[in-house]
């Protein structure tokens, strides 16, 4: 009988490991043809870059509780070419895509859009708004 208990034991215990489902991928830090930047970087651009279009690339909901200033809200699922070019003038605009962070993932699939768009100054500021609200940060509504 203990055979069998223990037999029985192990078959839950792979079913419980097979049902579980897959943890979600976090963003990457980075990605190919963009400039990976933090917070302080992301003030810099704002203070070097007059023409910076900040694109923020989360839900409505998230975009009214508060936002980088001058940010417009372009949720990645509506990137595309004309929706791009409607928001940042020419392809050599720099261009500055967030989103919550790696655990919201927006940001990286709209940078990602932009540079096979062929856009050629593109920031990617992965930690996002998970980061700038850790440093106390202003938001605007």
């Amino acid at each position: 009988m203990t055979l069998f208990k223990t037999a029985i034991a192990f078959c839950g215990l792979v079913l419980a490991t097979v049902a579980q489902p897959a943890a979600a991928q976090d963003a990457p830090m980075s990605i190919t043809g963009t400039t990976t930047v933090n917070a302080e970087q992301v003030v810099d651009l704002v203070t070097k870059k007059s023409n910076l279009v900040i694109l923020d690339n989360r839900k409505p909901e998230d975009f009214a509780a508060g936002h980088i200033e001058g940010a417009i809200r372009l949720i990645d699922t509506d990137v595309t070419p004309e929706s791009l070019a409607k928001a940042v003038k020419t392809k050599d605009t720099p261009v500055l895509f967030y989103c919550n962070g790696l655990k919201c993932g927006r940001a990286a699939k709209a940078a990602s859009v932009a540079v096979q768009q062929g856009y050629k100054e593109v920031y990617y500021y992965a930690l996002g708004l998970d980061e700038w609200n850790k440093k106390g940060l202003p938001l605007v509504k």
